[in-house]
């Protein structure tokens, strides 16, 4: 298989921009917010794809506020120019960005040079700050090795800040703001991160042997997925128990691995349905392709994920370039 090349767009930024979009579907969620990528998206509850995006641009800095109703995976990315730092204010649940078990109360730090895989099983709610790299100056070396580690916001500082700035920027009263305010708020902002940062040292999640391996079995099966794959061949492959596999899905992503697997496989026939003739397919062609064999379980799982019957989906599909290449995911017999 030819290996995808991540090439976001550059960086654009117009000084005092503000947006504010509400979203219900993977469309609407990848034009609501600006500068960032959202790829590959899995609906893991009835209302996953759904939430808000409030975004403000400054100098050589975006502030967006994102709120997701329920649970996702995607490829998260903003421009590889840029480093974002993100602070988790409020998680109902699970979440895992990369390698990273969030809470509420975190600031993660990663670069966007390359995507990074989200996921969370319940509501969420944080702030990222995409910074372009060039204009962090000495304070870039100190940012840098903080990369895909965590820190905490102690008495909620960044988040503090960061809200103070958006007042400020947003407000219709405030008079001051040219170019000069918004550098002078930048600086504001990393003077509070760096000030944390002096305080704390940057950690990792510890993962246990088992959460490493059900995060590998993710990346493998967000790029790669099979109708034949369950969790006993995982365990096999991995050469690990069923039950540490239960044990670690549930601690990091708050799904048993058959859910997770289930999950992912209806998205992906809702996505081959969403793109397919009706007139030359049928939902039981598909559904059976990608593991399901009992139509009725089938029928009742997809309803109350999607909220619709496939049927449906099938009779209002529309045959188009996306479908199955927006979710990144082949079949061992379709790759080359």
């Amino acid at each position: 298989m030819i290996k995808k090349i991540y090439d976001p767009p550059p960086l654009t930024l117009t000084e005092g921009y503000f947006s504010d979009k509400h979203y219900n579907s993977y469309e609407m969620m990848s034009k609501s917010i600006n500068n960032w990528k959202q790829l590959c998206p899995y609906q893991l509850s009835p209302v996953g794809l759904s939430g808000r995006h409030q975004v403000l641009q400054l100098h050589s800095m975006q502030i967006a506020y994102a709120r997701r109703n329920g649970g996702t995976m995607h490829n998260a990315g903003s421009s590889k120019e840029c480093l974002t730092i993100a602070v988790v204010e409020a998680c109902a649940d699970k979440a895992c960005f990369g390698h990273l078990k969030l809470q509420a109360g975190d600031i993660l730090f990663f670069d966007d040079s390359h995507p990074h895989n989200f996921v969370t099983n319940d509501s969420i709610q944080f702030t990222a700050l995409t910074i372009r790299k060039s204009s962090l100056g000495s304070q870039q070396s100190k940012l840098f090795k903080a990369r895909d580690h965590c820190i905490k916001d102690t008495d909620a500082r960044f988040a503090t800040i960061l809200r103070t700035i958006w007042n400020r920027f947003t407000d219709p009263s405030h008079k001051m703001k040219d170019i000069q305010s918004y550098k002078d708020a930048e600086k504001e902002i990393l003077t509070v991160i760096m000030k944390l940062l002096s305080e704390q040292t940057p950690a990792k999640s510890k993962l246990t042997a088992g959460e490493k391996i059900a995060l590998e079995i993710r990346d493998q099966v967000f790029h790669h997925m099979d109708g034949d794959i369950s969790i006993s061949s995982l365990a096999k492959q991995y050469k690990v128990s069923e039950q540490t596999l239960q044990n670690s899905f549930k601690s990091l992503f708050g799904f048993t691995p058959k859910l997770f697997l289930r999950l992912l496989k209806l998205n992906i026939v809702r996505q081959e349905l969403q793109k397919s003739d009706p007139k030359q397919n049928t939902v039981s062609k598909i559904a059976l392709k990608w593991g399901f064999k009992h139509m009725g379980r089938f029928s009742a799982y997809y309803t109350e994920l999607f909220g619709e019957n496939p049927s449906l989906t099938l009779k209002n599909s529309q045959t188009n370039e996306k479908g199955l290449k927006e979710a990144c995911v082949l079949r061992q017999e379709e790759m080359v």
